[in-house]
This record gives C-alpha cells, sequence and structure tokens, in this order.
C-alpha cells in the first residue's frame, strides 16, 4: 500500500516531465525556423540595402506561421534609409531587431500555477549586417 501511494504522488510529476521534454523539442524546431526565416530576410535586406516593407510585411507573415501567432504581434526595428557598400563605417550597416513571442513554454502550466502570460518569453534577434547595394 505504501508504495502505490508514493506512485501516486510521483507518478504526475513523471507525466509532466515527459510533457516537458515535448514541449522542448517543439519550442527548439520553433527557434530554429525563426533564426532561419531572418536570415533570409537579413540577406534580401543585404541586397536591397535596407528591410523593405514588402521584405517586413513577408518577414512578419512567415514568421506569424512560423511561431504560431498574429504577425502584428511581432516587432521588427531597422534603419529606413538604404545603406550602400561604399558606406564608412556605420553608413555601411544596416541594424535590425526582430522580437517573435513564444507560448506555451511550460507543460502543464495551469497543473503548476501559471498564467498564459507568465508561461511565454519574447525571442529577440537584434544585429547589424553589412549592406551589398551599390
Amino acid at each position: 500500500m505504501k508504495q502505490f501511494i508514493v506512485l501516486m504522488a510521483v507518478l504526475p510529476i513523471m507525466m509532466i516531465l515527459l510533457l516537458q521534454f515535448t514541449a522542448d523539442q517543439r519550442h527548439g524546431r520553433i527557434v530554429g525556423e525563426i533564426q532561419e526565416i531572418v536570415y533570409s530576410a537579413k540577406e534580401t535586406a543585404k541586397q536591397e540595402g535596407y528591410f523593405s516593407p514588402e521584405n517586413r510585411r513577408r518577414l512578419k507573415e512567415d514568421l506569424g506561421r512560423a511561431a504560431g501567432v498574429d504577425p502584428e504581434e511581432i516587432l521588427i526595428e531597422s534603419d529606413d534609409r538604404i545603406k550602400t557598400r561604399f558606406g564608412v563605417g556605420e553608413e555601411r550597416l544596416i541594424y535590425f531587431s526582430v522580437s517573435v513571442p513564444i507560448r506555451g513554454v511550460m507543460a502543464a502550466s495551469s497543473i503548476l500555477g501559471m498564467t498564459e502570460e507568465e508561461n511565454g518569453y519574447r525571442f529577440v534577434i537584434d544585429s547589424y549586417t553589412a549592406s551589398e547595394r551599390i
């Protein structure tokens, strides 16, 4: 009987650990997709000399689809001026920052007493790239 009582106490914790492993795999895939999508948009921006409105729109749509969030929740900051390859120093660099909300980080969060707001974070890519526009 004692073993049964211990099993009933430990079994939910073991189940949460198994569910968490699956959630971690899912989030790793989402973060990998986000990085690939941002890399692709960055390469386009390098060719254009800046993040064009069309590039931003496509980036938001692709990120929203990959992360399973509304594209309006995705924040993109970048330089609006066209940079050229022959610029000197900072005049050649294109700044960009992409912030995507990630939800459902912890498996069984309601059992652990977490709210939906607490069970998420914003994945941010904040970087520069050199313009290749002539």
